[in-house]
């Protein structure tokens, strides 16, 4: 069985993920980060239907918030985000793929559950209609 790994899009994806957190002061990335992650990168590589960069920050502020003091410590993923990667890792290997790039693993956060619903609100795009962006 071939092993699961992402694609440099994807890894993009988790680096830019933890970037949304870094410049809001949050220690940890939850899925509502690493959907922003996917999402970013996919709108910066001219995918049609999917929010930008201004757009994804903006719904991150409102169902995440920021914190007030600067941090120096790594920021890590939470459980919710790591979830959300493992459950697009079984995804992509039950369809017989072996790289997860920013559309997989937008979907398979999207499909998760772990995205609060306030985020879609946020972002004024109901959950299955970004879904169905990213299916296109």
């Amino acid at each position: 069985m071939a092993e699961i790994r992402l694609s440099d899009d994807g890894n993009r994806a988790l680096a830019e993920a933890q970037s949304f957190c870094r410049r809001a002061n949050v220690a940890i990335v939850s899925a509502e980060h690493l959907l922003a992650g996917a999402l970013l990168v996919l709108s910066e590589s001219g995918a049609e239907g999917i929010p930008d960069r201004t757009a994804l920050e903006a719904a991150l502020m409102l169902a995440q918030g920021a914190g007030s003091d600067a941090f120096s410590e790594r920021v890590m993923f939470g459980s919710a985000a790591r979830e959300a990667i493992n459950s697009t890792a079984g995804t992509v290997r039950q369809g017989g793929g072996s790289i997860i790039g920013p559309r997989e693993l937008a979907l398979g956060t999207v499909d998760s559950g772990n995205v609060s619903p306030m985020f879609f609100t946020a972002l004024g795009m109901a959950r299955e209609r970004l879904r169905t962006a990213l299916s296109a």
